[in-house]
């Protein structure tokens, strides 16, 4: 008697589970991983995640956050009733990435089975134009306000096609660029002067955009990074 009275006790127990699940809201997404393929170096790719009420009750967004400033969403509806779905707009900015890279956006909600669901975004990062030491960034060091201070880099172009460059934006007054040469032959280096004028006593950081003729990537970014000091 006792075993069957345990027996009709668990019984019970997990029928009232499943009711309970079944009257209470269920996330659920279209998909668990997102593969951006090949990525250009300055390139801005695009996205979207399915998000969908699969309960009984309204299924409350909590919020979407992401693993990186580079990652950003477009939020989708606070709230979904049952059957209802909505779409979360994501966008990865590659600026000053290189090779495989992973990223994460998460969405919490009310679902009290799966309150938290992630997906994963993923992509290979690469460049038409490549710094020749592999750095995306451009190190100065310590400069003096006031005073002028150039620095040379050079870029491998590894397009397997001519490319030119067509002229440069950067940030900041204080960095300019100087082209040895404009055009590039596949294989070969081109080599661009960086100028920098710090204006102030403080960390510096400006970004550069080389502008090509490639319909691929038409940026190529460089960011320059320094300290600005006082002059002796």
């Amino acid at each position: 008697m006792k075993t069957m009275h345990t027996s009709c006790s668990l019984f019970l127990l997990a029928a009232l589970t499943v009711g309970l699940a079944v009257g209470q809201p269920k996330v659920s997404v279209d998909k668990s991983g997102i593969d951006l393929g090949a990525t250009y170096n300055g390139e801005v790719k695009k996205a979207k995640i399915l998000i969908r009420n699969s309960g009984k009750e309204t299924l409350k967004i909590l919020g979407v956050q992401t693993s990186c400033g580079c990652t950003t969403v477009k939020q989708p509806k606070s709230e979904l009733k049952p059957g209802e779905s909505d779409a979360v707009e994501v966008e990865f900015n590659s600026t000053g990435f290189r090779g495989k890279i992973t990223k994460h956006v998460t969405i919490q909600t009310n679902d009290p089975v799966t309150p938290s669901v992630s997906v994963t975004l993923v992509t290979d990062v690469i460049d038409e134009l490549t710094p020749v030491n592999n750095s995306s960034v451009v190190w100065l060091g310590s400069l003096p306000v006031g005073k002028e201070v150039a620095h040379k880099v050079g870029f491998k172009n590894v397009s397997g096609k001519i490319m030119s460059l067509k002229g440069y934006t950067s940030t900041s007054p204080s960095v300019t660029i100087v082209f040895e040469t404009k055009a590039v032959m596949p294989a070969d280096t081109v080599f661009i002067t960086i100028k920098v004028k710090p204006d102030k006593v403080d960390y510096g950081t400006e970004q550069i955009l080389l502008q090509t003729d490639s319909k691929k990537q038409t940026n190529v970014p460089v960011r320059v990074t320094f300290i600005g000091t006082k002059a002796s």
